[in-house]
């Protein structure tokens, strides 16, 4: 597969190198390639993308471009696969940068497709400082990416970084890594340039140097093979393990203090979550979002009995801890034995305090605490007519025909 890099730093710059590609299977462009971070209206967006969608259809040479994603009005930092008269948005940022995505409008994206290339490659798309995150490239991999492209606003100051990380996302999962960095400014800083293609054991294929420019490479499916002949470490996963997540509040301030170290952000909020539902994982997701680590503070048996009768937990505090520990989104799980977590947030300080939407914030212990020591309360809206109360009442009437099972509809508060 023949692959042509557009390194430009302005929309006027990649349509004049747009039009010196021939003989290549897809052309890539950088981060943002028609906007940069400038010009982000949704009509803008969409002018500058028409004409190159045309050259696309007349041409026949698919593109995969940054490019901003508007959904239900909002601005994602976004990635297109733009092909026989499709648009295909295939990624979105999910790590924004800090000082620049967020002020800029966009929103954390929650799209990381891998696409088919040639009936020999399939691709990812990571975009600019995603690529030091491995755990993205590595799901990626997995996924079947043989070609991981990275779509970069890469400062010159750190194009080391750029280099470094390339290469060793490609050595760690046996694979491509595609660089097209943007030339020009940003914010004042210059941007570094520098695009290269790295191949399956690490090796740099090709480079660019710091201007405006076109760099072509081939990409050989078997160099995949070779790389992975003697071991396939995209096969090999270590699996995590739930129990680990679950601490005693001892262990759990330890852990806390360490990653506090680290500038890292805590996230709280607690529950029963007895019978674990969709409800409750689109609630943790949403939760785990607002900050860089997720604590749950679980209800004990005692506790839930207190609150919701001698029926309940229908699970055991262990399983239910385990259950919640299992997720992605929840980075640890503390079981608490009075009605409420007042004594837990007292002592766990968060950064985040999170309930449902259903809670008036005056009713919501330790947002005050949380408030005064300079920390946030969010509420989360409702996502699905679903409560364990309501999966129990299901369980114990008979079905009838014609009754829709309960959950099946979007609730309409979301």
């Amino acid at each position: 597969m023949k692959i042509a890099l557009l390194q430009a730093g302005s929309e006027e710059e990649l349509r004049r190198l747009l039009h010196t590609v021939r003989e290549v299977d897809l052309v890539v462009a950088p981060e943002l390639a028609l906007t940069g971070y400038e010009d982000l209206k949704p009509e803008r967006a969409e002018e500058t993308l028409r004409s190159l969608k045309d050259w696309v259809g007349r041409v026949g040479i698919p593109v995969l471009l940054g490019h901003p994603v508007f959904r239900e009005g909002r601005p994602y930092n976004g990635a297109l696969l733009l092909f026989q008269g499709k648009e295909e948005v295939v990624a979105e940022k999910r790590v924004l940068f800090p000082g620049l995505d967020a002020e800029c409008g966009f929103r954390p994206g929650e799209i990381s497709r891998v696409f088919p290339l040639t009936e020999e490659f399939h691709g990812g798309v990571l975009i600019c400082y995603e690529l030091r995150f491995p755990e993205l490239a590595r799901a990626l991999v997995a996924r079947g990416a043989g070609v991981i492209f990275v779509l970069a606003r890469w400062p010159a100051s750190r194009i080391e970084h750029l280099h470094l990380l390339a290469r060793a996302r490609a050595v760690e999962n046996q694979v491509f890594v595609v660089v097209v960095n943007a030339v020009g400014t940003l914010k004042g800083e210059k941007l570094g340039g520098r695009s290269m293609v790295v191949s399956p054991r690490g090796e740099i294929l090709a480079r660019a140097g710091a201007e405006e420019t076109v760099l072509t490479a081939d990409l050989v499916p078997e160099e995949l093979h070779a790389a992975r002949g003697l071991f396939n470490t995209s096969a090999s996963r270590p699996v995590p393990s739930a129990a680990e997540k679950v601490k005693s509040l001892p262990e759990l301030l330890e852990e806390v203090a360490r990653r506090r170290k680290l500038g890292h952000r805590m996230v709280f909020t607690n529950g029963c979550f007895d019978l674990l539902h969709a409800g409750h994982v689109s609630y943790l997701e949403e939760a785990r979002r607002l900050g860089d680590f997720l604590v749950v503070g679980l209800n004990s048996d005692a506790s839930v009995r207190r609150l919701k009768g001698p029926e309940r937990p229908v699970n055991p505090a262990e399983h239910r801890a385990l259950v919640l520990a299992a997720l992605s989104c929840v980075d640890y799980v503390v079981i608490f034995e009075e009605d409420t977590p007042e004594r837990l947030i007292r002592a766990l300080s968060p950064e985040v305090l999170v309930k449902g939407a259903d809670w008036p914030e005056d009713r919501i212990v330790g947002a005050d605490y949380v408030k005064a020591r300079g920390g946030r309360v969010a509420r989360i809206p409702f996502r699905f007519r679903v409560s364990t109360t309501r999966i129990i009442e299901r369980i114990r009437r008979p079905a009838t025909p014609d009754r829709r099972p309960e959950g099946s509809d979007r609730d309409r508060r979301a």
